[in-house]
């Protein structure tokens, strides 16, 4: 008995490593690179510790990264939900710009007097139409001409970055304004902050609230179990009475409107215009968000906030301990790479060691 209990306990804690692969890497990356910034002749105890304090050092440290995080959620919980659904979007970037669009001209369009508790509902419903516009041409040509949507929503993805640029230097800039953008909205957009928490926005609560409904859908309502059994296993849901063109297409336009509320929030959060580049990297990001949570809605909150508060701390330390930028985004190149080899390896290995229960049973 005790040699099967051993044998049980060891198959165990090979699968919750297998699965925890993704934070393994994370965490390998981050003493990668604090071995990698010796070349600059800085401690690595010195480096960690300066990363740490400039993301969680201070309230207003604080307040930085859990505001990075809010689009970080709300994009890595709408990515799990088109995987679940049998999809890989990887049009992220472009539909978290275009929901930034939307959100822009509807704060344009309506009349400088409309109540706040109208205007910014309007405004992001207009962000998650726009997100879920922009993401039906890759819908259209999957379904209809059978064309792989990751190649579509990439090219996408530059399509949308250049829309949003000529928009903000053409008909929507403002005129005189000393940067491409748009003329500033009203006060009555600027969502509510903790200033005593550095500004940390309400948008924090829409990307929580995302996360916990994307949960409930998939692990709870019968409509997302189905979801997730025509997204994994299309031929056996079909046998079953699901349609899993059905579910692919439900899942994208979501996908896309969450990104595009996403952009909105990020829009409403920070900036009081629209202008060029002012989400660059957040679609990005927010696919090492998904891989690191292993595309599953109920990682997405700590994944997020890892990563909003790797951001935040890594930007902080060229002001801290005198770090090159270029050696910045080497830092987060480095830790990225970790977290998509361990997720390589968590799928590979876990695929592969249940396959090989399967047979022993």
């Amino acid at each position: 008995m005790s040699i099967k209990g051993t044998s049980k306990d060891k198959k165990n804690v090979i699968e919750t490593i297998f699965r925890f692969s993704p934070v393994i890497g994370a965490v390998i990356g981050l003493l990668a690179a604090a071995l990698f910034v010796m070349l600059y002749n800085v401690d690595p105890i010195t480096f960690i510790g300066a990363l740490c304090k400039g993301a969680l050092g201070s309230a207003k440290a604080i307040g930085n990264s859990l505001n990075r995080a809010t689009p970080y959620i709300i994009v890595g919980a709408a990515t799990t939900i088109a995987f679940k659904c049998g999809s890989m979007n990887m049009g992220q970037e472009g539909q978290v710009f275009m929901g930034g669009l939307g959100v822009a001209v509807v704060a344009l369009i309506l009349p400088s007097g409309t109540p706040a508790l109208i205007a910014i509902p309007l405004a992001l419903i207009g962000g998650m139409i726009m997100g879920a516009i922009f993401i039906s041409l890759p819908i259209f040509l999957r379904v209809k001409r059978g064309v792989n949507e990751v190649v579509v929503t990439l090219i996408m993805n530059y399509m949308a970055t250049l829309i949003v640029s000529a928009l903000v230097v053409g008909p929507l800039g403002k005129v005189g304004a000393s940067y491409p953008c748009t003329e500033n909205f009203g006060e009555q957009y600027s969502i509510f902050n903790w200033k005593s928490v550095g500004h940390l926005h309400v948008g924090i609560c829409v990307a929580i609230a995302v996360a916990i409904l994307a949960i409930y859908m998939f692990w709870v309502n019968p409509i997302g179990l189905k979801a997730r059994a025509a997204g994994s296993s299309p031929a056996a849901s079909l046998t079953a009475g699901i349609n899993p063109t059905k579910v692919f297409i439900i899942g994208m336009l979501v996908n896309g409107a969450f990104c595009g509320l996403a952009g909105g929030v990020e829009l409403l959060g920070r900036y009081n215009n629209l202008r060029g580049g002012y989400a660059d990297g957040i679609g990005w990001d927010s696919l090492i968000v998904a891989l690191l949570s292993g595309m599953n809605p109920k990682g997405v909150i700590p994944a997020g906030i890892f990563f909003g508060a790797l951001f935040t701390g890594v930007s902080s330390l060229q002001r801290s301990i005198g770090v090159p930028s270029a050696l910045l985004s080497l830092i987060k190149g480095i830790i990225i790479v970790c977290v998509v080899t361990g997720t390589a390896i968590e799928k590979y290995h876990l695929n592969r060691w249940l396959t090989k229960k399967k047979t022993v049973k």
